[in-house]
């Protein structure tokens, strides 16, 4: 990840750790309902939470932070997986004859997967008609 990358996440979460530590609004969900451009308005400054029988059941937040958010979420959830995937890699490379597959072995390996996997599928003896014992409608 290069350092705009890193900085741009930065800036992200730090929007979003700012609108979510905020202090909560919470309303009915009838209330939310008579006044729905109220509780937008609430959203753009802090996350509204609805409640049914004075029990939490759901939240509204600007469709800016969840974007926000969802974006924050991946960015980390792809970092983790490349670091994840180095480990991964140099666990293998440390094997005694650990040799990282290459790109073509793994394509090959794919293929006769398929393979495998077609024949098994397309066995004889499997119950049902056979394809000329159907009947078809007209």
């Amino acid at each position: 990840m290069s350092v705009s990358d890193a900085q741009s996440t930065q800036s992200v979460l730090l929007a979003v750790a700012d609108y979510l530590g905020k202090p909560q609004r919470f309303l009915t969900v009838a209330d939310a309902r008579a006044e729905l451009k109220r509780t937008l308005e609430l959203a753009s400054q802090s996350s509204v939470v609805l409640t049914t029988n004075g029990a939490p059941s759901a939240a509204i937040v600007s469709f800016e932070t969840l974007e926000a958010m969802r974006n924050a979420l991946m960015q980390m959830l792809v970092r983790e997986m490349e670091q994840s995937f180095h480990l991964t890699l140099a666990q293998v490379a440390s094997e005694p004859g650990g040799e990282p597959t290459s790109e073509a072995e793994l394509e090959s390996l794919v293929r006769e997967s398929v393979r495998k996997s077609r024949r098994k599928t397309n066995k004889p003896g499997k119950p049902g008609k056979p394809k000329s014992a159907r009947t078809s409608r007209r």
